[in-house]
């Protein structure tokens, strides 16, 4: 009898990896090891909240109402009672239509939080664009280690975006469920200058019977465009943030013989949706019962044969020589330059952008918003210097401005600081961009002093003959 070939499919793109916690890495669909690597399992999250929750069914409320009146104890407990793989603090009552808890409070219980556990930390807000903005921004200041912060979104990318920029954090970058808009907010948060490799994507989750159907096939397009069309923006780790919505549907609440028990009811919606979840292509999944935690990973054993701990990896011959050039890449990343070359031989070093973003984030807690931009450019001025950076103010650009053939005038650059030219008040790329022709420098960055910091970055545009 002749033998049969398996076919395969190979893909020429990877899942970037989430050094942090531990994800991504993958060259093919879900569980489809045969057809490449799949150097880490899925992550499974037990969620806490940062007050006590009343909305939540008694099937759930049971196993934590003798801990959540305090979040750190809720953390902590939860660590060594049920030791899921990472933990999610839901920043619920900063909500405006709540509690509407301050931003100060709100990083004050986030720092106790990540304080109180070793276990790496996703840190939610309320899902408001604006409050999200002032609270997230607060918890990025004064958290004592780098989390996960979310939902980053297009409302608020800008101020969220530079602080990921400024204090290493990772993000989760959440759209309406559509491919293309999430291709579009990873654009815009590159464009920022935030590393594709600190973004998660949440396509804002749904719960089975609500809606689940539209948002599996959503991630399973995006996938698509990743594995078969090798779409450099889509290939990014993906989360479930589901507990909420699996908790909030009639079908967890009510009392009906017919739809069989009510205590075990709950726990199979919420199983069953972050399965979806994962078979669609999630590499994180946030769940609420310690017992659909321990269902997961009971499926999660059979389905990959391996009976210990699913923070194990599953590893193909393949990683090891991908892990070794890819170290190879960051060290020919790291060689020196030569004195000559492109204009990327003189993209400034990424401490650089931080200190900046961090001077201007200095500025802002200082001084508050509302005062004219020239008060914040000395200040700004100020600070630099304070942190060793060689800057000028105030500088005349080389480029005139020419309107039919005369020169009509000049520019004045806010701070140069190297090859960048750093402008108070600008607010869109286009004002920005001729700045930066002006001064026949590299790289942009705009500055906005609100109530929440604004910055755009851009930089010069290399012909391919230069």
């Amino acid at each position: 009898m002749a033998k049969i070939e398996w076919l395969k499919e190979e893909h020429k793109t990877k899942i970037r990896e989430n050094e942090y916690l531990d994800i991504g890495g993958q060259d093919c669909f879900p569980f489809q090891g045969f057809e490449g690597s799949i150097p880490h399992l899925p992550k499974i999250g037990l969620e806490i909240v940062d007050c006590p929750p009343d909305d939540w069914p008694s099937t759930v409320a049971e196993p934590y109402q003798d801990i959540w009146k305090d979040p750190v104890t809720w953390a902590n407990q939860v660590e060594k009672r049920y030791q899921p793989d990472l933990l999610c603090l839901q920043l619920v009552s900063t909500d405006p239509m709540g509690e509407d808890t301050s931003p100060e409070k709100a990083g004050e219980v986030a720092k106790a939080v990540a304080e109180a556990t070793s276990l790496p930390l996703i840190i939610y807000g309320c899902g408001n664009s604006e409050k999200d903005a002032k609270v997230l921004k607060r918890v990025a200041e004064v958290l004592p280690k780098k989390v996960v912060l979310g939902p980053v979104q297009e409302g608020n990318y800008n101020t969220l975006g530079a602080c990921a920029l400024a204090y290493g954090h990772y993000i989760i970058a959440q759209t309406p469920t559509d491919v293309n808009l999430c291709k579009q907010l990873n654009i815009l948060l590159s464009n920022l200058g935030v590393s594709l490799d600190k973004i998660i994507i949440d396509p804002t989750p749904s719960a089975l019977g609500y809606g689940l159907e539209y948002t599996y096939s959503a991630m399973e397009k995006i996938r698509s465009a990743c594995f078969q069309t090798n779409d450099d923006k889509l290939n990014l780790p993906m989360i479930g943030n589901i507990a909420k919505e699996v908790w909030k549907i009639k079908e967890v609440k009510i009392d009906d013989e017919k739809m069989g028990e009510t205590k075990t009811r709950g726990i199979f919606f919420e199983a069953i949706t972050a399965i979806s979840f994962i078979l669609a292509g999630t590499d994180v999944v946030v769940v609420r019962h310690p017992k659909s935690l321990s269902l997961l990973r009971g499926w999660l054993s059979k389905m990959t044969g391996k009976e210990d701990s699913p923070q194990s990896t599953v590893h193909s011959p393949q990683v090891a020589e991908d892990r070794s050039q890819k170290a190879e890449v960051e060290d020919l990343k790291s060689t020196p330059k030569d004195a000559e070359g492109t204009i990327e031989d003189l993209k400034p070093e990424k401490e650089q952008f931080d200190v900046i973003i961090q001077s201007a984030f200095a500025v802002l807690r200082e001084l508050d918003g509302g005062l004219t931009d020239e008060v914040y450019k000395n200040a700004l001025f100020l600070e630099l210097k304070q942190r060793s950076l060689e800057v000028q103010k105030d500088i005349p650009l080389p480029k005139p401005l020419v309107y039919k053939g005369q020169e009509v005038g000049r520019l004045s650059g806010d701070i140069i600081c190297g090859n960048i030219i750093l402008m108070i008040d600008c607010k869109d790329s286009k004002s920005l961009n001729q700045y930066l022709l002006s001064s026949g420098l590299a790289y942009g960055i705009g500055m906005s002093f609100t109530e929440a910091l604004n910055i755009i970055y851009t930089e010069k545009e290399v012909k391919k003959d230069e």
